[in-house]
């Protein structure tokens, strides 16, 4: 974040039920969730923004530019994919066994391989690692986001989406392989795809050549 304020003005918010925000009863749909997008907006004054969807805020941010093409100039999507759970017409996505399991097990650190495997032990002890899930969010909100990711499905929109595009994704990434992130650039009529060297999930941290593509993306098309 600090890399990408060098260059923009970040705005971030932690999505519902997640981080700082309040743990929500029931589950929130996608119709709830891409209008948070607006209204952070409106409250930070941004008019007419470039929009960045990691993980699952991807599909959020993908329907936010579809309703709202007037007011994102650009689309990054950063390791994520326009359906996550796999079926008879989507081969390629999660089983839902796998996503069940991120529900289950949250709060207990056993997410680290999948989630950053190359973060060393000396950086982050597993024990500092469980009590960031549970700073991330609480396991009945994980639980509720897992049941909200089977759900979603914006591969209808994605060809319909007018904004330009970035797609970057790590080719080693284990919890959004990097096959999604292929399929939705495939489908985006105005997109580049960025493949980054690396093994986890949606850290910009690791990636200065991503922060690089970002850059030239938003100054492209300022």
């Amino acid at each position: 974040m600090n890399a990408l304020a060098d260059f923009s003005r970040v705005v971030c918010f932690d999505k519902r039920g997640q981080g700082l925000s309040d743990t929500v009863l029931g589950t929130a749909q996608l119709e709830e969730r891409f209008k948070d997008i607006g209204a952070v907006a409106e409250a930070s004054n941004s008019e007419k923004f470039f929009l960045m969807g990691i993980s699952e805020g991807g599909p959020m941010s993908i329907r936010y530019a579809y309703e709202y093409p007037d007011k994102v100039k650009g689309l990054i999507l950063f390791g994520t994919t326009a359906k996550f759970i796999q079926s008879e017409d989507f081969q390629i996505g999660l089983p839902e066994k796998g996503l069940d399991s991120l529900g289950e097990n949250w709060g207990q650190g056993r997410t680290r391989s999948i989630f950053f495997p190359s973060m060393d032990h000396d950086v982050m002890t597993d024990d500092v690692y469980k009590g960031l899930e549970r700073l991330l969010a609480g396991r009945d909100s994980m639980r509720q986001l897992v049941e909200y990711m089977k759900t979603l499905d914006v591969r209808a929109i994605v060809p319909k989406i007018t904004c330009p595009c970035l797609v970057v994704h790590f080719s080693g990434d284990m919890a959004v392989p990097v096959r999604l992130g292929r399929a939705i650039a495939d489908s985006l009529p105005n997109s580049e795809f960025i493949e980054v060297a690396g093994i986890d999930h949606s850290d910009l941290a690791q990636a200065p050549e991503a922060i690089k593509a970002i850059r030239e993306f938003m100054r492209k098309y300022a």
